[in-house]
């Protein structure tokens, strides 16, 4: 395994299309699958009323996980986000994060996102901020052989 520099995980975090969040709801762990997108030194999504949002409410402190995996090759990569997440309402943030979302995936056919163009607020009424507070990258390592790689599995 080998560490990335901060500038190539805030890279593969922009570059993303899904992440897993990480809270922690009535004292156990829980983590979910969720679309988002990179603003400066912040992450944005949209969220429902549920389980997910209750933990932010309750316990700000979140984790946000991304990674890749080559079947092909073995070759992974995983970059970690720690930070506090926030509601945000005021109208130039949800409104840009409607507006980033759209833009990063609007392309993609079947996604709720996609369906009859973006409704602006529609189930998920309630926009989270996560500034980064923390972020930390690794991968299977550069410069190994296929057969010496570690982290192959």
């Amino acid at each position: 395994m080998e560490p990335i520099t901060d500038a190539e995980a805030l890279e593969f975090l922009r570059e993303a299309m899904v992440a897993h969040l990480g809270v922690v709801h009535d004292g156990e762990p829980y983590v979910t699958p969720m679309s988002f997108v990179v603003d400066d030194d912040r992450l944005l999504f949209r969220t429902k009323p549920g389980m997910r949002f209750e933990a932010i409410q309750t316990n700000p402190s979140v984790s946000v996980e991304v990674s890749r995996f080559d079947e092909t090759t073995g070759e992974w990569m995983s970059v970690v986000v720690k930070g506090t997440a926030v509601e945000r309402t005021d109208e130039a943030t949800t409104s840009k994060t409607v507006e980033l979302l759209r833009a990063k995936y609007s392309s993609v056919l079947g996604s709720p996102l996609g369906r009859d163009g973006l409704q602006p607020m529609a189930s998920f009424p309630h926009v989270i901020e996560v500034k980064i507070g923390e972020i930390t990258g690794m991968s299977s390592g550069r410069g190994f052989s296929y057969r010496t790689r570690p982290g192959r599995l």
